[in-house]
């Protein structure tokens, strides 16, 4: 069986992966993973997101962004209610780690039968990036990867210069 870790991983071991069955958690579904300006859960718990992206444009490098959101909703069965560990993780193109976070996250019991959801937004402000190029943002619970949010670190092109008169 193969056992997917995470994207970048996962991409230079699908050769070693062809053919067999592909396993993941059944339970625990991602509904939603991704990069925002701006999120927010209102009182009747709606999960607010604007401004969604996965590039960041920059003249240079290091680039220090200065507020961004990683925003997740992840779905469970009502038997899996309880407290998890959580942990997010900022990994470049090589898989070193650049940025770490964690905290124990509480999935609330449903008593009518209906999924349980966790919605989660994370405030990461003033998180630099020391190079262009591929970035990945790994959520994981209870130690395993939940989710993969891909960022790319990219050159501005310089703009075009005034026609000369």
């Amino acid at each position: 069986y193969c056992v997917p870790r995470s994207g970048m991983a996962r991409r230079c071991r699908r050769a070693l992966c062809a053919g067999a069955p592909i396993l993941y958690n059944d339970a625990m579904k991602t509904r939603i993973a991704v990069l925002a300006d701006y999120a927010s859960l209102s009182i009747d718990h709606k999960l607010n997101i604007l401004g969604i992206f996965t590039t960041i444009n920059a003249p240079q490098v290091p680039v220090v962004h200065p507020q961004m959101k990683l925003v997740t909703q992840f779905e469970f069965d009502a038997s899996e209610a309880g407290q998890r560990p959580m942990r997010v993780t900022l990994v470049n193109d090589d898989g070193h780690e650049l940025f770490g976070i964690g905290a124990m996250v509480t999935i609330q019991a449903t008593h009518d039968g209906h999924p349980a959801l966790l919605n989660q937004i994370v405030d990461l402000a003033q998180l630099a990036f020391p190079a262009f190029g591929d970035y990945e943002f790994r959520v994981y619970l209870d130690d395993e990867v939940a989710a993969e949010i891909p960022l790319i670190v990219a050159q501005m092109k310089a703009p075009p210069a005034p026609p000369q008169s």
